[in-house]
């Protein structure tokens, strides 16, 4: 069995027998001096674990119980939180709202001069309070802006602008 590798200069495949590996060559077709790495030994490769179905069920409850908490909390009255230590979840805790889906919504809305769709978002996002604030901060701050259907990272910016502008009003 050979050693398949590229050469950093010329980037072409070269093939080296097994016992060329931790030392240097040429590569054939540059001449350029190349290392030519140990191949990994059997015992080296450590095999993945399959998942495990009940840890992943398990994980996906837990992901539902702290969105159904989070939603509890931010309809709580008067920004109080529950004093039980783990809340009961059987009761509706009422209108859930995904913030990327809305702040999505806003900037499609924006893009489009729907400016009625836009402030609904915008409401929405306020009731939410901080952890909306926080989220479209971070969505600002971030070099790269998430994108969205045809609108240039610059206007998303804008747009995310004027929406924390509105969030802190």
């Amino acid at each position: 069995m050979s050693i398949e590798l590229h050469c950093p200069q010329c980037q072409k495949l070269i093939r080296a027998p097994e016992t060329a590996g931790g030392h240097r060559g040429k590569c054939p077709y540059c001449g350029n001096s190349v290392y030519i790495p140990t191949p990994p030994s059997e015992d080296e490769v450590i095999p993945i674990a399959e998942p495990d179905a009940e840890e992943e069920r398990r994980a996906e409850e837990e992901r539902r119980r702290a969105i159904r908490y989070a939603a509890m909390v931010d309809h709580a009255t008067e920004g109080t939180v529950p004093a039980a230590a783990e809340p009961s979840f059987d009761d509706s805790p009422g209108e859930v709202v995904d913030l990327h889906a809305e702040v999505e919504s806003y900037v499609l809305a924006m893009r489009d001069s729907k400016l009625d769709v836009a402030e609904a978002s915008v409401s929405r996002l306020r009731r939410i309070g901080t952890r909306a604030r926080d989220f479209v901060e971070g969505l600002f701050l971030d070099e790269m802006p998430p994108e969205y259907e045809n609108v240039p990272a610059p206007v998303v910016k804008g747009f995310l602008k004027k929406l924390l502008g509105q969030l802190e009003k």
